[in-house]
């Protein structure tokens, strides 16, 4: 007590009641924080829409098609589609018409690829694209051309959400409508092979294989799990039907329309 015979308190406690209060009020805003990012991503798994201010460096790194597509400056209706727009629905076909949510999708995941990126955003951002990719796939004819590489995407996109059951069911449909089509095989069996399940995935780099014996992903990692890329048998995309397997395989050309690169993806 001081000589008024109140309680007094020393320099140490002042101090210390000081940083309580500061370490309080931080811990204020950081709830106020993570609620609102949390509201942000709410709002907009609620609505899917046109991601905002698309960059041209962002558009530079989606496919070309995308800026003849719906919402990019331009509608789906005669007076206000693309001048390129009956080119591309030539190659498409009707699928181009449901094409901007593919790009949508691309570009949600272009956002969140910075490692300063809050995992609660990335999170948001992942399941905006799974929806984009699903708008695609459910208006899109059975026979879209760009189908099987929309369901590797969503393939890849569920395996960042932790949902392998899903990934696997994407990969697989991905797998029957193009059995050729090496990157199924070898996003889902590089999945297996960091879970420790090195047998299941060596089987389906030699399905992949036998369809897409050119592709240089699937011979590095076959060759990664234990195999030999020369053994497996090669089938015919008209049938189950084994091919020479003893043939070279001849230089690596990747699928259509995708890019291999040098080595097996890191």
């Amino acid at each position: 007590m001081d000589e008024h015979g109140t309680l007094s308190m020393t320099r140490q406690e002042r101090l210390s009641a000081t940083w309580w209060r500061h370490r309080f009020r931080l811990l204020v805003v950081g709830a106020r924080a993570v609620v609102a990012i949390a509201a942000v991503v709410c709002s907009m798994s609620a609505v899917a829409q046109l991601p905002p201010n698309i960059t041209t460096a962002e558009m530079a790194l989606i496919p070309a098609y995308c800026k003849d597509a719906n919402s990019f400056g331009y509608g789906g209706t005669s007076d206000s589609m693309s001048p390129n727009a009956p080119k591309w629905v030539a190659m498409m076909g009707r699928g181009f018409w449901a094409v901007h949510h593919y790009c949508w999708a691309q570009i949600r995941l272009l956002r969140i690829q910075g490692p300063s990126t809050p995992q609660v955003i990335k999170q948001g951002m992942r399941e905006l694209a799974v929806g984009d990719l699903n708008y695609v796939i459910e208006h899109s004819p059975p026979d879209f051309i760009l189908l099987p590489e929309i369901y590797t995407k969503m393939g890849q996109v569920q395996l960042d959400l932790k949902q392998p059951a899903n990934a696997d069911a994407s990969f697989a449909k991905a797998r029957a409508l193009k059995p050729d089509y090496w990157p199924a095989y070898f996003h889902w069996a590089w999945y297996l092979q960091n879970a420790g399940q090195k047998a299941t995935a060596k089987q389906v780099v030699e399905e992949g294989l036998s369809y897409a014996p050119e592709s240089k992903s699937l011979r590095v990692l076959l060759t990664d799990l234990g195999g030999d890329p020369n053994t497996v048998k090669r089938k015919s995309l008209l049938g189950d039907s084994a091919e020479d397997s003893t043939a070279p395989a001849g230089p690596a050309t990747p699928a259509a329309g995708v890019k291999e690169p040098d080595t097996a993806a890191k």
